[in-house]
């Protein structure tokens, strides 16, 4: 069995590292994201959720990832750094694994994949821009705002979330839609089936994927990609994204 260890910072990388070493565990260490991350069995991330969705940007084919938060946030992780350990251990000898739907975006540029969200945001940032929603090829709305976010249920606790979205049950097959400074009274989030396709428009537009990726783009095209983000199992996720929320200041 082949582990990759990629790490944000080096603190705490050697009590991880020995313990793999103590369970007979092979690995390998990256201090940053690479495409060669898919020919492991699985992923230690010792980081946050950030370090995360920079993993998962590099990768189709995405091995069970098991995170160490050493972050803020920490809702696609697994354990922190004092009690991993026996976390790890029980993970790997179980190898139970979960998966969570990611957002396939195609623009002129290519496709670019996302766990959390893609934002179409007006090119000039100090100006309102006008975009056009669609859903399975049907004109749903037009609104002038500052762009609008197409997040999955997980990243509904991301950026989505800081936009007045709704905390989404990360179990439910849903896309939702949801608009950022809406020049408009009353507009509220749009929740969708998961099979739904999104296609949103602006003049001159900036597509932004897992806050990660940049791409100048007017026109998005966003679905349920086929390769999903792999974990492994946690059996407290849903309590903990909710408590994670509970204490964010």
């Amino acid at each position: 069995m082949r582990c990759a260890i990629v790490y944000k910072s080096s603190e705490h990388l050697e009590k991880v590292s020995g313990f793999l070493r103590k369970l007979g565990v092979s690995f390998e260490i990256f201090s940053k994201p690479t495409s060669e991350l898919e020919s492991f069995d699985f992923i230690v991330s010792i980081g946050g959720d950030g370090t995360i969705l920079s993993i998962l940007q590099e990768l189709k084919k995405c091995p069970p990832i098991f995170g160490i938060n050493i972050g803020k946030v920490g809702i696609l992780t697994h354990a922190r750094p004092e009690d991993f350990e026996i976390k790890l251990e029980k993970a790997i000898e179980s190898f139970e694994v979960e998966k969570f739907t990611r957002l396939s975006c195609l623009c002129e540029s290519g496709e670019f994949l996302a766990l959390n969200e893609v934002a179409l945001l007006g090119k000039e940032r100090t100006k309102l821009t006008e975009i056009s929603i669609n859903v399975d090829s049907q004109e749903i709305d037009i609104i002038r705002c500052d762009g609008v976010v197409v997040s999955t249920q997980i990243g509904s606790t991301a950026y989505a979330f800081s936009l007045g979205g709704p905390v989404v049950d990360p179990y439910l097959d849903s896309i939702l839609v949801v608009p950022i400074a809406p020049f408009r009274f009353g507009w509220r989030p749009y929740v969708l089936k998961g099979d739904r396709i999104i296609e949103l428009k602006a003049k001159e537009g900036l597509a932004v994927i897992d806050g990660k990726k940049v791409v100048e783009t007017d026109r998005v095209v966003v679905r349920k990609s086929n390769y999903p983000a792999v974990f492994f199992k946690r059996e407290d996720r849903l309590k903990n994204i909710f408590y994670t929320i509970r204490r964010i200041e």
